[in-house]
């Protein structure tokens, strides 16, 4: 089990009703998009207390997983602010390349901002949401929102996968390290072709053990989600 699956599973409102906490976290995504971001940063600081509080976990911890996409959000960040003009003084700040300057200006800067702190807000919405809804609630959700049966199924098996393929890759990557295999640059590029290698083939074995459970089930094609 993942630790964010355990942590949803010993939440504080792990009680509390599926769909109601669907609809809370629908509800926080529309305040983070509709608001301006003054608004966004203390949602931000109050649906991180809140998620601390219920999935009872260490402040260092969930500033940890925040930082994790913060890459991502400086990429984005930098890609919207940077722009091309012919002219110098319509740039704050500017840098002269092949005849022309790349710099921002006020509009993307002001853009940039509100959609730094737009999927900030988002983010910390999705970890609250994840960390108190066990998947077995997601899936009854869905089924609640009538989604097509086939569609809740295809959603339970890759997450049922997901598990496959990170505990193959656990269990190579571990032994790998036992045998020094990534000691140098050479060699970590050799173990890591070979876990992609070896995981392909153990994932398919692990897949065709769990049809041959699923028939010794009589399975039908049919998962019941009740």
């Amino acid at each position: 089990m993942l630790l964010i699956d355990k942590i949803a599973y010993e939440s504080k409102l792990r009680d509390v009703s599926p769909v109601a906490k669907s609809i809370c976290y629908l509800l926080l995504l529309v305040y983070m998009f509709a608001l301006p971001p003054i608004f966004q940063m203390i949602g931000i600081i109050v649906i991180g207390i809140a998620t601390i509080y219920t999935a009872q976990i260490s402040v260092r911890r969930y500033l940890k997983w925040l930082l994790v996409p913060l890459p991502f959000l400086l990429v984005s960040f930098i890609t919207i602010i940077l722009t091309i003009s012919n002219s110098k003084s319509e740039l704050i700040f500017s840098a002269h390349l092949f005849g022309r300057y790349i710099g921002a200006n006020e509009a993307s800067l002001m853009m940039g901002y509100k959609l730094f702190f737009r999927s900030f807000g988002c983010l910390a919405c999705t970890y609250f949401y994840s960390m108190s809804v066990p998947f077995n609630q997601i899936l009854l959700v869905l089924r609640k929102c009538h989604l097509p049966s086939y569609l809740i199924e295809i959603t339970m098996l890759m997450y049922r996968f997901i598990f496959i393929l990170l505990d193959e890759m656990l269990l190579i990557h571990q032994s790998q390290n036992i045998r020094f295999g990534y000691q140098t640059l050479r060699t970590s590029y050799q173990s890591l072709g070979l876990l992609f290698r070896v995981l392909f083939v153990q994932s398919m074995a692990r897949y065709k053990q769990m049809m041959i459970a699923l028939e010794m089930k009589f399975f039908n094609g049919d998962f019941p989600l009740d």
